[in-house]
């Protein structure tokens, strides 16, 4: 009697701990299922106000990487560096690492200006990126800015000036 009662409690305790198990793994699933249904709402709000963005023309990527055409490797920036385009007008806050050709006794001012845009281009073709090109001249140089943006918010910043060495950056559209 004593051994069927020890079965019993055994048995009793291991059904205790499938029911917690299976418990433990419908809750999990369901968790995950709102956590990628709360993602899936976070990237389709993102690629609107990317749409938005870029069909008014006013929009800022806030840069977290550069990577120089000299052998340096990847610079982590720490200060808060963006490109935006607010209607016709490209402002460039980037900093500069690599050759100078041609410029102003001093340096320059770089990559920190606010010119008019001379030329703007968008091949949207592909299909979960924009392909964003901007041509600027401010007093000390001419730009190209080819600007990738991914749908999910992603950048990268190609910039080739005409009097320095071309320089990439990556970073982030900025949502609000």
């Amino acid at each position: 009697m004593k051994r069927e009662k020890q079965q019993w409690i055994c048995l009793a305790g291991c059904c205790a701990i499938l029911f917690l198990m299976v418990l433990m793994l419908q809750t999990s699933c369901a968790t995950s299922e709102a956590a990628r249904a709360a993602k899936a709402e976070q990237l389709a709000m993102t690629k609107a106000k990317i749409e938005e963005g870029l069909a008014n023309r006013q929009f800022t990527i806030d840069i977290e990487r550069a990577q120089p055409q000299a052998p340096m490797g990847i610079i982590n920036l720490s200060s808060p560096y963006s490109v935006t385009v607010d209607g016709d007008t490209l402002k460039s806050d980037l900093p500069f690492f690599g050759r100078a050709y041609n410029i102003p006794y001093g340096g320059g001012k770089g990559l920190r200006f606010k010119a008019p845009i001379t030329k703007y281009g968008v091949d949207s073709s592909h299909r979960n990126r924009h392909v964003i090109y901007i041509d600027a001249v401010d007093t000390e140089d001419t730009y190209l800015y080819i600007i990738t943006l991914f749908s999910n918010g992603n950048a990268t910043v190609s910039v080739t000036p005409r009097e320095r060495s071309n320089i990439d950056f990556t970073g982030q559209f900025k949502t609000d």
